[in-house]
């Protein structure tokens, strides 16, 4: 019902969502992260019989247990920012894995959104397309080039063209200063770009974890031109989403990208 009362507004929950949630700033996550490395979320699946306060280990790797106090201070320490009480809003984590004090109080694991928005975002009543764009929001700024960290195994590009969801509209950063940073979808594409449009494709198509047979075979695709088959649907859809991103940060006409492809092994 709330998504059908946004969309007669003429515009989309994804739209909605990102005007009002916010994340660390690239700098802040790149200085330091994890914020406080031995502290952890209690869980009974893999803390059994502990809870908050005791000492467990974590792969070799002796941790605190906590609830929430150590995430809501990490967000604080990375935005010089304090948490607004009672306001709807509150720190989620955008890949979930709390347990691991590697993820725990990482700047690329937190967002700061309203609880509605928070809730969508959750497996217990998800909505999956703006968990994906919530996820591929925390991908582009933090993994994409230039990782900030080596990104977990639960981490990974979720396939989506944000610039197809949000145009110009700005995902929005929360610093220290006085107002709220934002960065464009299409900047994030064309900070990949550089001079090189093969060094480009070779560093998208790494991201998105794609072969060449399918990006070749996504190209002819949306050229409209036969083309081998794709190993599934999955694959035919993140493998054209793919190939829509290296247009846009090359700058390459379809066919131009198409030829490239080809060259490329």
């Amino acid at each position: 019902m709330l998504e059908d009362m946004i969309v007669a507004a003429g515009t989309t929950i994804v739209r909605i969502a990102f005007a009002h949630s916010f994340f660390v700033s690239i700098d802040a996550v790149r200085a330091r992260t994890p914020y406080f490395p031995n502290v952890a979320r209690k869980s009974r699946q893999h803390y059994p019989g502990l809870d908050k306060g005791a000492t467990a280990i974590w792969q070799g790797r002796e941790v605190e247990l906590d609830f929430n106090h150590w995430a809501q201070s990490a967000w604080q320490k990375y935005t010089g920012r304090q948490i607004a009480r009672k306001s709807g809003y509150g720190v989620r984590h955008i890949w979930g894995h709390p347990w691991d004090p590697n993820a725990y109080t990482a700047g690329w694991n937190l967002c700061y959104m309203p609880f509605w928005v928070g809730m969508l975002t959750e497996e217990q009543h998800p909505h999956p397309l703006l968990e994906r764009a919530i996820r591929q929001a925390s991908f582009d700024l933090f993994f994409r080039e230039q990782p900030v960290c080596d990104p977990p195994a639960f981490v990974g590009d979720q396939g989506l063209d944000l610039v197809e969801f949000l145009g110009d509209q700005p995902i929005l950063l929360l610093t220290r200063s006085a107002r709220p940073m934002g960065v464009k979808p299409a900047a994030i594409a064309a900070s990949i770009a550089g001079d090189d449009p093969r060094a480009t494709v070779r560093s998208l198509r790494k991201a998105a974890n794609k072969s060449w047979t399918s990006l070749q075979a996504a190209a002819r695709e949306l050229l409209g031109e036969p083309h081998t088959p794709f190993n599934s649907p999955n694959v035919r859809s993140t493998a054209k989403s793919t190939v829509r991103r290296m247009a846009k940060a090359t700058g390459l006409s379809l066919p131009a990208l198409r030829d490239l492809l080809d060259s490329m092994t």
